[in-house]
């Protein structure tokens, strides 16, 4: 049985503390200790019990020697908690996105090598057996040759959102790194799974990346955008999303081959392959790494090591000029709710067409004939 430390328990991490739970019941794990700067709650200090709750997480792991520490904390402080884990000698489990920085990435990377230890990413949606079926169609030929690969994705957030913590929808805090744009936190299972589909999920593997960032609300980051890149294998992405829509919709992959069409809801791990529908199962990141511990012969679906195609989208966000204001002409807002009208028929085209929002025309993008 392993001993976790989980730090963050109050806001995602939440989901960690309850999976912990299940998973301490069935004797898979022993929960050593949690590391949270905000009181818990009552369902918290119900889960927690008796053990120890720290807002020092160096503290806490010398307390505890934990075999495995998992950090679900705001983007700004994973790389300084990641470390303090691989510090204690303890297996990482380590939210997405990783960290701000491809150099932070690189030298994390080295980190885990040097330390002899294994560090799996939260990109819950690379457990889904759906993707590695639809990877494999694709590795295989079965569709043929590919046209390009489509990602459409329309959420709708509210004010409240960009008020749950100082970092988010900002690029920086505090003159660090923060990337909390649409692309690179709440789509970036989008972006991570079309590259997995793709086989390309190496820091070379991504050749070139066009970006078109915008923003509804007065915010740094970006919450419309569009990203068109071409990977080694000579295939085009192209990820279109909001978090504006006014009719949500969840996030679908779309595979344009030769032979065939396939889609993949990945966040309902349901494949569509000319027109027949199936469900898969899938697996936890912390269970994969618990499995994966216990017989290294079993894969983990999201290595660090795995996550570098990914890391060259974020920084090219990173280093992108600001997202510039969609006009307030084209924008619907009722109380705390943004929307923007007709945004969901411009994402459908551009993954139907693997084009931009300024190609496809978007009144709000302006035109390039």
């Amino acid at each position: 049985m392993r001993r976790v430390v989980l730090a963050g328990a109050s806001g995602y991490g939440r989901g960690y503390l309850r999976q912990l739970a299940e998973l301490e019941r069935a004797g898979r794990v022993e929960l050593a200790g949690v590391c949270e700067i905000a009181e818990l709650d009552a369902e918290g200090r119900e889960l927690v019990g008796d053990r120890p709750v720290r807002a020092d997480l160096p503290a806490l792991l010398a307390e505890t020697r934990p075999d495995v520490g998992i950090v679900a904390t705001p983007i700004p402080t994973h790389d300084r908690l990641a470390r303090a884990v691989l510090d204690a000698g303890a297996h990482l489990l380590l939210e997405k996105p990783p960290v701000p920085a491809l150099a932070q990435w690189q030298a994390l990377r080295k980190t885990v090598r040097d330390r002899g230890l294994v560090c799996q990413l939260g990109f819950q949606s690379l457990g889904s057996e759906a993707v590695a079926r639809l990877a494999a169609l694709v590795r295989d030929g079965e569709l043929g040759h590919l046209r390009g690969i489509g990602v459409r994705g329309a959420w709708s957030r509210t004010d409240a959102y960009y008020r749950r913590a100082a970092w988010a929808g900002r690029r920086t805090l505090d003159g660090q790194p923060v990337v909390d744009g649409a692309l690179t936190n709440p789509f970036a299972h989008a972006v991570a799974t079309a590259l997995a589909v793709d086989g390309s999920t190496g820091v070379e593997d991504v050749v070139s990346c066009e970006l078109e960032l915008w923003r509804c609300r007065d915010i740094e980051a970006d919450d419309t955008s569009c990203l068109r890149l071409r990977t080694r294998h000579g295939t085009v992405i192209v990820v279109a999303v909001t978090l504006c829509a006014v009719e949500e919709a969840e996030p679908v992959v779309v595979v344009h081959g030769s032979r065939g069409r396939a889609e993949l809801a990945y966040t309902e791990d349901l494949l569509t392959v000319d027109g027949v529908t199936t469900r898969f199962p899938r697996i936890s990141p912390l269970e994969n790494l618990l499995s994966h511990l216990d017989d290294p012969a079993v894969p983990l679906r999201s290595a660090l090591d795995d996550a570098g195609a990914f890391m060259r989208v974020l920084e090219a966000v990173r280093l992108a000029p600001e997202p510039a204001r969609i006009p307030g002409r084209f924008v619907r807002r009722e109380g705390e709710w943004v929307g923007l009208p007709g945004i969901e028929a411009v994402l459908a085209q551009a993954a139907e067409r693997l084009a931009t929002f300024r190609e496809l025309g978007a009144p709000w993008a302006g035109w390039l004939p």
